[in-house]
């Protein structure tokens, strides 16, 4: 086991990762950076939502957009390819938060709940239908 490739491992254990503690939202959660496979990840914020795929493929977090307490939350679904280190958007929610639930065959599944709300949804996207792959 790879003590130093951070506290929150993959199921395979290859791959791992820490939040650093960012800040927080007045009356409202705190947010990250991240330390992927012991580097930093540049310019991107995260919340405390995360899941990763059973066979270590992808990490599913959820990306903050703004810390902006007027325009927020806004927040997106965010993959990252642990094999290129590449990042993808998949969906985002203004004024709400989005969860990663779970990776399910080929399909990443994911809840918006937006805030003040009681208004929640449940989405799916198909790993293999995603294009906007990005260096960080």
């Amino acid at each position: 086991m790879n003590d130093k490739i951070g506290a929150y491992k993959s199921p395979e254990m290859v791959h791992g990762f820490d939040f650093i503690f960012e800040g927080e939202i007045r009356f409202g959660p705190t947010y990250y950076k991240l330390m992927l496979d012991r580097e930093l990840v540049k310019n991107r914020i995260f919340g405390f939502e995360f899941k990763w795929h059973p066979e270590s493929k992808y990490l599913a977090l959820q990306e903050w957009l703004t810390t902006d307490y007027q325009k927020g939350p806004i927040t997106a679904l965010t993959l990252v390819d642990l094999k290129t280190r590449k990042f993808a958007k998949i969906s985002k929610a203004e004024k709400g938060f989005i969860k990663p639930l779970k990776f399910e065959n080929d399909l990443i599944i994911y809840e918006k709940e937006y805030f003040g709300t009681d208004k929640k949804g449940e989405f799916e996207i198909v790993l293999d239908k995603i294009e906007n792959w990005e260096n960080e």
